[in-house]
Order: structure tokens, then sequence, then C-alpha cells
């Protein structure tokens, strides 16, 4: 990590890069689960162009309605 607000958080002791469970890639992909109980907490670091974060939103929101996880917000 060495972008990203993730990384202010790990230099200042809050938070260690062991503690991050998977990128988003790897939920979406199916590699690793992802949560399996509603106590667990989802952080997710959006930093990279503006493309990377259209297509990490697609991609999530597909995954959602597949699984009809989720809702739908209109502004």
């Amino acid at each position: 990590m060495q972008i990203g607000e993730l990384q202010h958080a790990i230099r200042e002791g809050f938070l260690r890069r062991e503690d991050v469970y998977a990128e988003l890639a790897e939920i979406v992909d199916g590699v690793k689960p992802g949560r399996t109980s509603p106590d667990e907490i989802t952080v997710f670091d959006s930093t990279g162009t503006a493309l990377e974060d259209v297509a990490a939103a697609a991609a999530v929101y597909e995954k959602a309605i597949a699984l009809a996880r989720g809702g739908r917000f209109v502004f």
C-alpha cells in the first residue's frame, strides 16, 4: 500500500498491512468471500483513476444485483 488513505492508518499505527483481509478484486472475483456477518467492517479505499473507480463500482453493483443484495439509490 503506497497510495490512498489506508497508508495513513498504517503509518500512524492504527492498522497493519496484515490486517487487510483482501483487495476488492479478490472479493469481486470470488477468490475470497466478502463479509460473513453484519459485525464485520468493510473499508473501501477507492484511490485510483476515475476509470478504475467506475469499473470497481460497476463490478460491485453487478455482483450485488446478481446476489439480490444491497439497494438502489436514486439521486
